[in-house]
């Protein structure tokens, strides 16, 4: 009979497993083998930003540590800024705003990007038909959130009855053009009228709105446009004065004298992103998520405003 092997028992493998943990786990760190850190890329600053990353916060509580990163205004800095995120080896980025997914979506093609506050992600290329939004880039999924226009018109129509609208645009605003065109489509759809006037500069802007009103207008859409914050405190006085009914769906600042204010919950598309994240953080092919395409709202409605232009109380 040949010498018995001296083989350890389980009890004996559990306790050098116990010894060595402590070094294999500083080894894992330092290789980039464990578990990254999940980082939110954000672009451009500002409230609406600011309100998506307390919902994302809400929503991702007890997923770990959220790291934010504001993305560099020129673009080749912010490519530069990427890709020492990227180095990083994050679990999944979250990409809030467009010009940061314009950075992000053609520089990665493998690392989970989930994206919100984004109006057009046709736009930037990490989607490709708004009529498929299960056809995107591989490794994206997020929340498509187009202003609500069309939600402002029918609800300001539903209040006000057919009237003749007015809309001032900014050419110089890529986001205030894309808005005059679609009031001027949407609007007869509800039975309004629609004006729009031109203006690049505050004193046009008061000569602007006087000209729509001289045709008519006596309905202003005050849309969600970085240019109509120049405008906005006018037109809102008007509105005081009971000169023109002011239908609003700017988020940012006071909106006393908007007889309807309707914007986006911005707080609520965070959550909705982060529902997404959860999924791709449990495993979940973001190639298999569609597009999402939400509109929690936020709806007020002045009723002294209301009963002064109508002579009639809100619909509940």
């Amino acid at each position: 009979m040949g010498a018995r092997a001296n083989i350890p028992g389980p009890g004996s493998f559990l306790k050098a497993w116990s010894k060595c943990l402590p070094a294999c786990l500083v080894i894992m760190s330092l290789t980039g083998c464990g578990p990254g850190p999940v980082i939110v890329y954000c672009s451009p600053e500002g409230p609406r930003v600011q309100q998506a990353l307390e919902g994302l916060q809400e929503g991702l509580q007890g997923a770990g540590p959220l790291e934010v990163v504001w993305a560099r205004t020129s673009r080749e800095e912010a490519q530069a800024q990427f890709r020492r995120l990227r180095q990083r080896r994050p679990r999944l980025v979250v990409v809030l705003g467009t010009p940061a997914l314009m950075v992000a979506a053609p520089m990665e093609r493998r690392l989970p990007l989930v994206f919100a506050l984004v109006a057009d992600p046709y736009f930037t290329g990490a989607a490709y038909e708004p009529d498929h939004p299960e056809d995107h880039q591989g490794n994206v999924t997020g929340v498509a959130s187009p202003p609500p226009l069309a939600q402002a018109l029918e609800q300001g129509a539903r209040l006000l009855g057919p009237r003749t609208w007015g809309m001032l645009y900014d050419p110089n605003d890529g986001v205030a053009v894309e808005l005059q065109d679609g009031f001027l489509k949407e609007a007869p759809k509800f039975g309004l009228k629609p004006l729009t006037a031109a203006s690049l500069d505050g004193p046009g802007d008061g000569r602007a709105l006087q000209q729509l009103w001289d045709q008519g207008a006596r309905v202003f859409y005050l849309p969600p446009a970085p240019s109509a914050a120049r405008y906005a405190s006018l037109l809102l006085a008007w509105g005081r004065e009971g000169r023109a009914a002011v239908v609003s769906s700017l988020p940012e600042g006071e909106h006393g004298g908007a007889l309807l204010w309707l914007t986006l919950d911005y707080r609520a598309l965070g959550r909705e992103a982060a529902g997404l994240a959860r999924r791709v953080l449990a495993g979940e092919n973001p190639a298999r998520i569609p597009i999402m395409t939400p509109t929690p709202l936020r709806i007020e409605v002045d009723e002294g405003l209301l009963r002064r232009w109508c002579g009639y109380p809100a619909p509940r």
